[in-house]
């Protein structure tokens, strides 16, 4: 359940970034293209529609270390947005990175405890 939750909007968000990266940055006050040419935003977009892929793997162990990856990766966007924001990232840029990265990650690792919780 978690685990396809988290596939869904992973794929979603990775194909709106892949997409429509100019409107993505345009919407986090982020000057497109920047110096990358809008690569990197695009690189990120199929790198979450491929985390997103996974997670809706019929394997049960592909799943779980989909999860786990996914969790690592979105701790360290979360770092790289708040060294970002330091250095100057628009704070809306900032805020929206913060919590898709840290709020996917906290979802991914509680998530699945909280829902055995509320089972029983």
């Amino acid at each position: 359940m978690v685990s396809h939750a988290i596939g869904v909007g992973r794929i979603l968000w990775g194909a709106t970034t892949a997409i429509a990266s100019r409107q993505v940055h345009n919407a986090l006050g982020i000057a497109y293209p920047s110096s990358d040419l809008g690569v990197w935003i695009k690189a990120f977009g199929v790198r979450d529609i491929v985390l997103g892929a996974a997670a809706l793997h019929p394997d049960s162990t592909v799943r779980r270390a989909n999860l786990r990856a996914g969790i690592a990766m979105d701790l360290i966007d979360a770092a790289v947005v708040a060294d970002a924001a330091r250095r100057g990232l628009p704070r809306k840029a900032a805020l929206v990175g913060m919590a898709l990265a840290g709020g996917t990650a906290a979802f991914a690792a509680f998530g699945p405890t909280l829902v055995n919780v509320f089972r029983k």
